[in-house]
């Protein structure tokens, strides 16, 4: 008797699978199935209804769960479902009945079976080994989960412009103005706008000479009025004089002025260019 290495129970000698665990057995297989023993004499040898294996033919002990020839998986109805072989001296007769066994076919279309991995034949479903080659079978694995959906990234807080003012213009600072009346005459001699230094004199084209507030024709001539008389200087709301080494000098109320030397005016201040006499107006 044999020996299974993987559970241990005895087998029958020349079996190539355990029939209690599936497992390969270590002892060579046969090259031939032995011839049976001569049969007992017709008259005295008894009928034996003995099972035989589906895939190879062979035949099994009933109530075995492998067939020790081909290790294929018997299970409990293979010994109930196959055909009885009346054994006798003469050639085996095998009885087949002719009523077939009656299979309820139901509506619903039965699971595709298992199949082995290693040999490709359709498997029992949960068997842990093939009937046909012995191999192991690995359990189905388990669906994976399907992945969450990903969560939406959270939205960016609204960023809110700091408010912009507009830039301040400053005020644009106070500029005097002032005019000159020339005595005699009462002719106006307004100061240029925009200009904050002023000329007055008397025009000289020949010496490129052309004062802001030209005398020429306010008695300048006659009245001694140099080219570059005097200068006249704004300063934001001061009005300031200042002589330019006139001929004939420059005064303010009377009192001559020294060249170069500035002297601030005010509203009603009389001048006088040489001898041409005007009086200032800060407006």
């Amino acid at each position: 008797m044999a020996v299974c290495p993987n559970c241990g129970s005895q087998q029958p000698d020349g079996a190539a699978f355990c029939d209690e665990c599936g497992a390969k057995l270590a002892a060579v297989i046969p090259s031939a199935v032995p011839a049976p023993a001569a049969p007992p004499p017709a008259s005295q040898a008894p009928t034996v209804a003995a099972a035989t294996c589906p895939v190879c033919g062979m035949p099994v002990i009933p109530g075995e769960p492998f067939c020790n020839s081909c290790g294929a998986a018997l299970g409990p109805v293979a010994a109930s479902m196959a055909p009885t072989v009346a054994v006798s001296s003469a050639a085996p007769t095998v009885a087949v009945s002719s009523a077939a066994p009656t299979v309820a076919v139901s509506s619903m279309q039965p699971p595709a079976a298992p199949v082995c991995p290693t040999c490709g034949a359709q498997l029992e479903p949960g068997s842990r080994f093939c009937d046909m080659c012995g191999a192991a079978v690995a359990a189905p694995a388990a669906e994976a989960p399907a992945p969450a959906p990903p969560e939406p990234a959270p939205l960016a807080p609204t960023q809110v412009a700091p408010a912009s003012y507009p830039t301040p213009i400053p005020a644009p600072a106070p500029v005097a103005h002032g005019r000159l009346v020339v005595q005699g005459t009462n002719a106006t001699l307004p100061f240029p706008v925009g200009k904050t230094e002023i000329i007055v004199g008397r025009e000289d084209p020949v010496s490129n000479v052309f004062p802001e507030i030209d005398l020429t024709d306010h008695g300048g001539d006659e009245g001694g009025v140099s080219r570059r008389h005097a200068r006249i200087v704004i300063q934001g709301v001061d009005i300031f004089i200042e002589d330019l080494n006139s001929t004939n000098y420059t005064y303010v109320n009377q009192q001559r002025l020294m060249p170069g030397q500035p002297q601030s005016l005010k509203d009603g201040d009389e001048l006088r260019f040489g001898r041409v006499k005007a009086t200032f107006y800060a407006a």
